[in-house]
């Protein structure tokens, strides 16, 4: 392999490791959201088991989660709710807050590599719409 300049400067890339688990498996090294920290218009929430969406930012209204605990979080927009849950989700949820993250993404076993201990880790996706999307937006305004 040749001397590359700019590898210090490129996310995402595949260690031989996991190259060659990925080769044999047929499986992709999980990501769980974007880390390139560029500022989006928008974040795609890409599902396993159901269709993805892909909210525009001005739409978020907030994020919903306990200051103790990365285990789960809400973020809320105007016309949805997501709940996200999985393991160290802390980071993802500020990506998300600052408009930092293209992407988010679920993990599942069939597609992806197992990835670190401490790797932040989305479980499940789950989208709120209808009366349960306004009884947790009218809890929020009144809390304001």
């Amino acid at each position: 392999m040749k001397n590359d300049p700019l590898a210090q400067f490129r996310e995402g890339q595949v260690r031989p490791a996991q190259r060659s688990a990925a080769a044999s498996s047929g499986k992709r090294p999980y990501e769980a959201y974007d880390k390139k920290g560029r500022p989006c218009p928008y974040t795609e929430i890409l599902c396993t088991a159901q269709p993805s969406q892909s909210p525009q930012s001005r739409f978020f209204l907030a994020a919903v989660f306990s200051a103790d605990f990365d285990e789960a979080f809400t973020l809320l927009y105007s016309f949805m709710a997501v709940e996200v849950r999985g393991r160290n989700l802390r980071e993802v949820r500020q990506a998300i807050q600052q408009g930092r993250c293209e992407f988010i993404q679920e993990y599942h076993e069939n597609e992806f590599l197992p990835p670190g201990k401490d790797a932040p880790v989305i479980e499940s996706i789950r989208f709120i719409t209808g009366e349960k999307l306004d009884d947790i937006l009218s809890s929020h305004k009144a809390s304001k």
